[in-house]
């Protein structure tokens, strides 16, 4: 009887064992194939960035290339105060509101608390250039154009962030990609239409954007999309449970700006419009391929991890921790590698010649987004952890930091100086941001029993 039950028990734990392996197997399956979806759209955004860049250097000056720069830059400001952290919290809610079978009511939730912003900041936009161009002259639509970008940019978001928290990749990337490419052909088309201007090309960048997000609603099946009788009090406990996660990201709207945009307006105001025009090219092409694998790496690995962490299984956290952090250190390392031996021939091949003295700039700008892409990895892990206080704390010292050594540098020794100070503020983001997520994920693991607990699983 003994040994019978020893057999029995001896088969089901076999079977248990080759039921597990099957999972992991086609787990990391999925994760290899959405990780192909991802990397192909980033790098068919990247290429049309790319060729973008090589155009609109060749179409617009210096200076009117710095102006579109910084208009884009007051629209990307303006949807990272309206609408980023909220998105966030979106992707971070996604997995219990899948479970529950109400995606319908996080959508509805997150339009609630995202709208109304959007209107308001959009508003202000648009006052704001006209009070403006009272004092210092410009055109009075510029202001309607910007804001116009900021409402396409936003639907545009919300859907990339509920189908990336749905791991559906393949749609997610042709979406990436084709407004990639739209931005730049219909900028380029209203540009030969009306004339080389500002203008024109933000024009341009609208009408591609939304052309995208009509494709998206007319084609798309929408995550959350379909109408039920939304239960108001789960919505409203949606609702706060978002804006709780949420708050503590408001800083990080202006100050990531600032990390990632405000370098081009230090520029303008310390030297010329002209001299941001020619770091906005160069940073454009040595930052690409840095952006672009971050986003590859993080849109295929957020969600694992996410889902990992609400399951509560502290083997596969792990395990999707090393392998994020191993993909991106590894493909840091060869990026600067390439900027250093190669930057001349990028520049002479992608840049039109009036921007190439800006080429000795790019190997500094790449060894600074290396360090970056390394410091998001870190601030991921804190969002997942749930301590979006330490990813406000990250962004801000590492930005406040980064401008306190580029003005000085830009001082002494102008442009070339904006290309030093870009590795120090990393460089401290990242050693921060290291000690934060490990503070992050200690302090999860202590909550951790309150809420079922985390668990090891058998190798």
């Amino acid at each position: 009887m003994g040994i019978a039950l020893k057999k029995r028990l001896s088969g089901r734990s076999e079977i248990a064992a080759r039921l597990m392996q099957f999972g992991r197997a086609a787990i990391e399956r999925r994760i290899v194939r959405d990780g192909a979806w991802v990397a192909g759209g980033q790098i068919m955004s990247a290429v049309a960035a790319l060729v973008s860049i090589r155009i609109m250097t060749e179409l617009l000056s210096p200076d009117e290339f710095g102006q579109l720069t910084l208009l884009v830059g007051a629209a990307a400001l303006a949807l990272g105060i309206a609408a980023n952290p909220r998105l966030q919290a979106v992707v971070r809610y996604y997995p219990e509101a899948a479970r529950a079978g109400r995606i319908d009511i996080l959508r509805a939730t997150a339009v609630r608390l995202i709208a109304p912003l959007v209107a308001l900041v959009a508003m202000i936009l648009v006052l704001g250039w006209l009070a403006w161009g009272a004092w210092f002259g410009g055109a009075w639509f510029t202001g309607l154009l910007v804001a116009a970008l900021l409402v396409v940019d936003c639907l545009r978001s919300l859907e990339l962030s509920l189908l990336n928290a749905a791991r559906r990749q393949r749609e997610a990337s042709l979406i990436y990609a084709a407004d990639a490419w739209s931005r730049p052909l219909l900028a380029i088309a209203v540009i030969f239409a009306v004339g080389s201007s500002t203008d024109a090309a933000l024009a341009g960048y609208i009408a591609g954007s939304a052309a995208v997000v009509l494709g998206m609603r007319l084609w798309l099946r929408l995550e959350g999309a379909i109408d039920s009788d939304a239960d108001m009090r789960v919505e409203g406990e949606l609702a706060s449970s978002i804006r709780h996660y949420a708050w503590p990201l408001a800083p990080l709207a202006v100050f990531g700006w600032l990390s990632g945009m405000g370098d081009r307006y230090v520029i303008a105001g310390l030297l010329s419009l002209h001299d941001a025009g020619l770091y906005a090219a160069a940073c454009g092409l040595a930052s690409r391929p840095f952006l672009m694998l971050g986003g590859i790496v993080e849109l295929t690995m957020r969600p694992v991890l996410q889902n990992t962490v609400t399951a509560g299984d502290a083997t596969l956290i792990a395990r999707a921790k090393m392998t994020w952090l191993l993909v991106m250190v590894t493909g840091a390392a060869f990026g600067v590698v390439c900027f250093v031996l190669l930057s001349e021939w990028v520049g002479r091949l992608l840049l039109a010649e009036e921007y190439r003295s800006a080429i000795a700039l790019m190997p500094w700008i790449a060894l600074g987004y290396a360090l970056y892409n390394i410091a998001t990895v870190y601030t991921r892990f804190c969002y997942a952890f749930d301590d979006t206080k330490a990813v406000s704390l990250i962004v801000v010292c590492g930005t406040l930091l980064g401008v306190a050594v580029m003005v000085p540098a830009i001082y002494f020794w102008k442009l070339p100086g904006a290309g030093y100070s870009v590795p120090v503020g990393f460089c401290a983001q990242l050693l921060l941001a290291f000690v934060l997520a490990s503070r992050a994920e200690t302090n999860f693991v202590r909550r951790a029993p309150s809420a079922g607990g985390l668990h090891h699983r058998e190798a």
